[in-house]
Formats: C-alpha cells, structure tokens, sequence
C-alpha cells in the first residue's frame, strides 16, 4: 500500500499521472435542466461553451424536454433531450429530491453511465494515454469522465521548497490558491443573441439551434 501511495503522489503530496480536473471541463449543471424543464414556454435552450482567453468555441448543444415518455413509470416532464454539434442526441433522465430541512425540492441529473443521480454531467473524460488531455466522450457524471476536482491531492496547496518561497508565503500570508469556478455555459433562448460572444460562428449554432424547428 505504501509502495502504491509512493506511485500515486509526489514528494508535495499532489498526484502523479494523467490528470484533468472536472473545472476544466464544460459543466452542464443539473439546475440547468430545470430551468428548461420549468419553461412554461417549453422552448429549447441552446448552450454554448467557449474559452474565455481565445473566444474559441469548445462545445455547444441544444437542450429541450422530450415530447414523449420512455416509460410508464416516469413522468415525461423528467426527461431532457440533448443535441450536441457534433451530431449526438442522446435522452437523459432527472429526478427530483426532497431537501432535508424544508419542504422545498431540488433536481438531480442521472448519469447514462452509473445510473447514479448525480448535480453536474460533463461531455469529455479523461485521456489516460496523456498527462493533461481528454476526449469527447458520452455525457457522464464527473466519477465515469476520470475527471478530479482541482482541491483534490494538495494541487490548490503552496509547498513552498526555498528560502525564498517560504519568506514569500509568510510576507504574502498566502497557503494555497483559490479554487476555480466550474465551466457553466453560457444560455440561450433566441440563438440570435449567441452573436454577441461568437461573432463570425452563429451559422452553426443556428443549425444545431433548429435542428427539431
């Protein structure tokens, strides 16, 4: 076990091999999908991700309620259907849980993949063949994409190994970096209003936007 602990970390305590973590990664929150699912319009959303240094988009889908039921024990008003630009569609389940200390509910999202009512999928998993790489994969909670949380194993700690390091982390009072944000997409009802972050690229987004028009 000791052996294997020695593989798995660095002197630091931060984890050897490939890795990726989940805040790098497009996030499709399952509160997203009761935002659609509650629409008395029941309008599809189109979702779009792009990095915010390049403006290059990484990802975008269309995500709208289903019109039918897949099972007579569920209600069809629980279902999502999501089309990505890549050409994929695939039908996703929710469910909604009771919160312990009020009456008030809130939406889980089950993964295709472990059947586990989970708050977040991610369409990319983890390329275990390169260090910091990854590959369009199914949409799948953040345990079946491989994919790590940024405070995990120590990488948001400061190990300082100098002299220099340690007084500048007792003159800077700082111990460890601030956790990044999640990749939320950003939303839209009129694809229109897409122009305004991705000039020159709403063609596409309009074909993906009213693929089911």
């Amino acid at each position: 076990m000791a052996d294997q602990h020695k593989r798995a970390c660095d002197r630091g305590g931060r984890f050897l091999g490939p890795r990726v973590n989940c805040e790098n990664v497009p996030c499709l929150p399952a509160a997203l999908l009761s935002w659609v699912l509650d629409d008395p319009r029941q309008l599809p959303y189109l979702l779009i991700w792009k990095e915010e240094g390049s403006g290059n988009l990484v990802e975008a889908a269309r995500v709208a309620s289903c019109n039918e039921p897949f099972s007579w024990e569920t209600n069809r008003a629980d279902w999502v259907d999501i089309q990505r630009a890549n050409g994929s569609q695939v039908w996703i389940l929710t469910i909604e849980r009771q919160m312990p200390r009020n009456r008030g509910k809130f939406r889980l999202v089950l993964c295709p993949s472990c059947q586990q009512p989970r708050r977040a999928l991610f369409p990319w998993q983890l390329n275990p063949e390169r260090p910091h790489a990854v590959f369009n994969s199914i949409w799948q909670c953040r345990s079946c994409a491989q994919l790590r949380y940024a405070s995990e194993g120590g990488a948001l700690m400061f190990h300082p190994r100098t002299d220099f390091e340690r007084q500048a982390e007792a003159v800077e009072n700082v111990s460890r970096s601030p956790r990044p944000e999640p990749w939320y997409p950003y939303v839209f009802v009129n694809p229109e209003h897409a122009r305004t972050i991705l000039p020159g690229r709403l063609l596409d987004v309009r074909t993906l936007s009213a693929s089911e028009a």
